[in-house]
């Protein structure tokens, strides 16, 4: 059973990492080079760079937001993993250990259904300012990024329910892998994204002219 814990707590490992990062391009320098000292220009550029840091600020807010979900579901699975392994300490008989497990995979399921609730209810990141160097890039990353959460969220909703229904230890393992394989996928499917958007821009941040 620790082995089982501990693989799907690679998983989860592997689902915040990917869905919630705040990409370099969103944060770089979007201060801009200008020709002339006229101060309709200086204030073009003051609002331009103003615009694309008010998005920065909003999506690491967003991004915040999803670590806080993230850490609390970590935290309710470490909860219910020690109680798990205080129960086992003290069972005395095999119904006593299969007793703890149904306790233990039922707290899993309400922690899992608590993140998805949550998940969706924070909708989609804000989107980045047009007209700007780094926009369709950033675009792209949020795209992928909505997606695997998406699909994520959407496995971890069936796995609940799976794990609510199974009655023997071979439907729970099987809702497990199966879980596990839509991660798997979902993780491949984000990478081809990310990969096909190619390298991030040179100077993101600064409008188009």
């Amino acid at each position: 059973m620790k082995r089982i814990i501990n693989r799907s707590a690679a998983v989860v490992a592997l689902v915040v990492a990917a869905g919630i990062a705040v990409p370099a391009v969103a944060g770089a320098d979007s201060t801009t080079t200008t020709t002339t000292t006229t101060t309709t220009t200086i204030n073009a550029s003051s609002q331009a760079t103003s615009a694309w840091k008010t998005f920065h600020d909003e999506w690491k807010a967003y991004v915040d937001g999803l670590r806080s979900i993230n850490a609390t579901y970590r935290s309710s699975v470490d909860a219910a993993r020690s109680v798990y392994e205080s129960s086992l300490a003290t069972a005395t008989d095999k119904t006593e250990r299969q007793a703890a497990r149904t306790t233990f995979l039922a707290a899993l399921g309400v922690a899992l259904n608590t993140r998805v609730t949550a998940i969706t209810a924070a909708g989609d990141p804000p989107a980045p300012p047009a007209g700007y160097n780094g926009t369709a890039y950033v675009e792209g990353i949020q795209s992928a990024n909505i997606a695997f959460r998406a699909t994520v969220a959407a496995a971890q909703s069936a796995y609940a329910t799976a794990l609510a229904a199974a009655t023997t230890p071979q439907q729970q393992r099987v809702a497990r892998l199966t879980y596990q394989a839509a991660v798997g996928n979902a993780l491949v499917v984000r990478s081809e994204a990310l990969l096909a958007l190619g390298p991030p821009p040179s100077h993101p941040g600064q409008p188009i002219s």
